[in-house]
């Protein structure tokens, strides 16, 4: 029973610090710079699917989906996002099969709904790297503000 507490104890807080996370602000533009990997890092864009299909994941220990950051409203290509998968502040539910974007549910920080289309803040961690033809670019997201 005491290792049950102390583990939901531990849980806790390591969720409460991930919504305190302070990134430092960069213009979109300039998120990518290999000099942010490995940063907590604030931009704003707008909110989108990726590609027109949402995929989610476990493989970086918490179960995720992938979303897109844009520069503004009608870009093809964007900043790919991870929000993390669950029900309260800064989260989103795991799509069900065949859904429809009206159908997506995402919770900013003071856990109202973001609907895509939405400007946005996210902080998070970023990841870049760069390869032969291209630079890999994703936000791990540990908060989303409006």
């Amino acid at each position: 029973m005491k290792n049950i507490f102390l583990l939901t104890v531990i849980a806790a807080s390591l969720f409460v610090s991930a919504c305190n996370v302070v990134g430092e602000p960069v213009e979109y533009a300039n998120a990518c710079d290999l000099s942010n990997n490995d940063k907590n890092i604030e931009v704003s864009g707008i909110l989108e699917e990726k590609g027109g299909s949402i995929f989610c994941s476990n493989t970086s220990g918490r179960m995720e989906c992938g979303y897109s950051l844009l520069a503004k409203a009608g870009d093809k290509e964007g900043i790919s996002v991870d929000l993390e998968v669950g029900g309260g502040a800064n989260t989103a539910d795991k799509p069900a099969s065949g859904f429809k974007r009206e159908d997506l549910k995402i919770r900013d920080n003071a856990g109202q709904p973001v609907k895509l289309g939405d400007k946005v803040k996210l902080t998070g961690k970023l990841t870049s790297a760069k390869h032969p033809s291209s630079t890999v670019c994703y936000l791990k997201v540990y908060k989303i503000e409006r």
